[in-house]
């Protein structure tokens, strides 16, 4: 299965990729998952109330891109998002970071966008909401 954060980044690593070094342009999963917790954070407390209390009872899956199991299943190599109702899991939701940093050219400000864009459409989901009303939601 792909790799996934836990929810929090642990720390730095010392040495060339630092965080003071590491430039956006040499991202790696690590850091991509630390930017995408803090967008997570503050996506789901930016919520109003009553969506904020059923997005946060739906795990966020951060993953470097979907895995051969998603493949063989069908889904696309460049998919941004899922929201996985189950029915065998607990519902969650899966942000595929690498395809999401390839996605915006490798622009952190970018990046930051698409992964709240993402997040907030596949919480969509979980609300019932189809891809027509996400479009007319802007988050299409």
């Amino acid at each position: 299965m792909a790799e996934t954060s836990p929810g929090t980044a642990g720390p730095a690593p010392a040495g060339p990729t630092s965080p003071i070094s590491l430039t956006f342009n040499q991202m790696n999963f690590e850091k991509l998952s630390e930017v995408a917790n803090e967008v997570v954070a503050t996506t789901l407390n930016e919520l109003p109330e009553e969506l904020r209390e059923a997005a946060r009872r739906v795990p966020v899956l951060l993953e470097k891109r979907p895995d051969a199991e998603d493949l063989h299943a069908g889904l696309d190599p460049d998919l941004l998002g899922l929201f996985d109702p189950g029915p065998h899991d607990t519902p969650h939701i899966r942000l595929w970071l690498e395809n999401l940093w390839d996605y915006s050219e490798e622009d952190k400000h970018v990046f930051r966008e698409e992964v709240r864009i993402t997040l907030l459409h596949e919480i969509g989901h979980l609300l019932g909401w189809d891809e027509e009303d996400l479009e007319e939601r802007g988050l299409g």
